[in-house]
């Protein structure tokens, strides 16, 4: 029983290393969502509601505001003025590289990596479901920008909303529901 205990469990220099790049990637994974989900929240807040299109595109290029205003215009006015979301857009193309990087992390790897008789099912399912919610992340970032006038203010808020449920939603069942683990028989020896 010993040394089926010893075949089982990883060994400590050999087991570090994968176990900090799945930790790193987790982390990756969980800050790309999240990163994304604030900026479509933040943008949801600074679309004016029943602003015409001229009024809309004004707002854009006034001063830009510091960060402490921001937030004092958030907890005041509960909205956003766009020059204060407008840092964060620049760093949506990163958000969505690291993502792309990740897309290959579940939260069962390392039961798979540290068990040499477990086996993870349900890969498929996972990465099919990952792979069309990165297409909706970046098809949403590309179509949702400050640079797309052609929708209105309503319209584009409820975008904006749709997809923080979305990406909040999809990164809740993804965790729940990582693939299967299941255990290989192994046959029995004298």
């Amino acid at each position: 029983m010993m040394d089926k205990t010893r075949q089982s469990s990883p060994d400590t220099a050999q087991g570090m290393l994968p176990t900090v790049v799945l930790r790193i990637a987790g982390l990756g994974w969980v800050t790309s969502a999240a990163a994304q989900a604030c900026w479509h929240a933040m943008s949801a807040m600074s679309v004016p509601q029943a602003w015409s299109l001229d009024e809309y595109q004004e707002s854009l290029y006034i001063d830009n505001p510091t960060a402490q205003q921001c937030a004092q215009q958030l907890i005041h006015e509960k909205r956003l003025h766009k020059a204060c979301v407008v840092p964060l857009s620049s760093w949506m193309p990163y958000v969505l590289l690291l993502a792309l990087c990740t897309i290959w992390w579940n939260n069962k790897l390392r039961y798979v990596l540290w068990r040499r008789n477990v086996v993870s099912g349900g890969l498929m399912e996972l990465y099919v479901l990952q792979g069309t919610t990165f297409l909706g992340r970046v098809l949403s970032w590309y179509c949702l920008t400050s640079d797309t006038p052609h929708l209105a203010g309503d319209v584009l808020k409820a975008a904006h909303v749709f997809m923080v449920l979305f990406i909040v939603l999809v990164s809740a069942i993804a965790l729940i529901t990582a693939p299967s683990l299941t255990k290989h028989r192994q046959a029995f020896s004298c």
